[in-house]
């Protein structure tokens, strides 16, 4: 049975999940509740082979590690079953790693005693989320926020910081924070203040979110001349004749950064193509694979806002150059590694 739900309280948290017990487990034995009432359990019962299994239920709208740090330091009998309307990877992975039962509303679930593991994925059918949880940081202004933050991995911020940095709302920064924090990725330094306290898992997690031809739209050309820096500097100037806004990326970007592969393609973001005209005035010719020249149109041009200059050329921002080179071939993905285990990695 299809169903999306947006959930609002924990009263709404528990009757849903003793639906969702009741009907749609899917993890291939019986479950029982018992406690006070079934509209409210308190513990759940997993009976496979003739043994019982009984965990204490743990609600919560948005788990947050720290919540689960605690939960697990204390230790109870029996131990507990996190609930929540969606979990995250950040949080199933956290509950994996310390052996902390968890199942969501979506029907994820996790379940770990002794002689018991249960590994299940969500049910594709069902989309709960807690009303407050965003539902993807990595996209439009939220990338914006995550991009500002990996310009600085050792920055002390405030939000107001980041809404003049990214041109975000007040409300919207105020949720991604608190998003982050609850994920593990940041940590308060003081009442107003905040930094990055997991920058490396943050760029996995947007990593693996990350779907570039989705958020761009490519175009490539040939060239007769062939010398990276020189073609980079070249189309800088292209794109300041025509008021176009260019950062590069990529292979001749990370070289730029921290050489570790020769550039193969000059790859830049640019906030339009230049016209045809241009183009050819430049000896840019369109072909339709390959190609030296690679004009990535991006589909938010907050993008532009997380540049830095080396040897006067406008670059994107340590993080970006990394999820740009991840899934290219022409040892992208070798240049980006390389990048990343940089000590200047994601440092002004």
């Amino acid at each position: 049975m299809s169903k999306n739900c947006t959930i609002r309280t924990q009263s709404e948290l528990s009757r849903e999940f003793t639906q969702l017990i009741d009907a749609e487990v899917g993890i291939g034995f019986k479950v029982e509740l018992a406690g006070e009432s079934q509209a409210r359990p308190d513990t759940v019962s997993l009976v496979l082979d003739g043994q019982t299994y009984r965990f204490q239920v743990w609600y919560s709208l948005k788990p947050s590690l720290s919540e689960l740090e605690s939960l697990v330091a204390v230790g109870r009998t029996p131990p507990p079953l996190v609930v929540a309307p969606h979990l995250s990877p950040r949080v199933l992975d956290f509950c994996r790693h310390h052996r902390l039962s968890a199942m969501d509303l979506n029907g994820r679930a996790y379940f770990r005693a002794a002689g018991l593991l249960v590994d299940s994925p969500a049910n594709p059918e069902r989309d709960f989320r807690f009303e407050l949880e965003p539902r993807d940081i990595f996209v439009g202004k939220s990338a914006r926020i995550i991009r500002a933050l990996l310009t600085d991995r050792a920055r002390v911020w405030v939000q107001n910081d980041l809404m003049t940095r990214t041109k975000a709302s007040s409300g919207l920064v105020s949720r991604i924070v608190k998003h982050l924090t609850r994920e593990g990725f940041v940590e308060k330094t003081g009442t107003r203040d905040f930094r990055l306290r997991d920058p490396l898992a943050l760029l996995d997690a947007w990593a693996q979110s990350d779907n570039f031809a989705r958020r761009t739209r490519t175009l490539r050309y040939s060239v007769f001349r062939w010398d990276p820096v020189y073609l980079a500097y070249q189309l800088k100037k292209l794109a300041s004749d025509n008021g176009i806004s260019v950062a590069f990326t990529q292979w001749v970007a990370g070289w730029l950064r921290h050489p570790y592969t020769e550039p193969e393609v000059v790859s830049a973001y640019v906030s339009q193509i230049p016209s045809d005209k241009v183009l050819a005035g430049s000896g840019l010719r369109p072909v339709d694979d390959a190609g030296k020249v690679w004009f990535h149109v991006p589909d938010d041009d907050g993008l532009f806002i997380e540049t830095q200059i080396v040897r006067e050329l406008p670059l994107v921002s340590d993080a970006q150059i990394y999820l740009d080179l991840l899934k290219t071939g022409l040892r992208g993905p070798d240049q980006a590694a390389a990048l990343r285990n940089w000590d200047g990695f994601c440092q002004p």
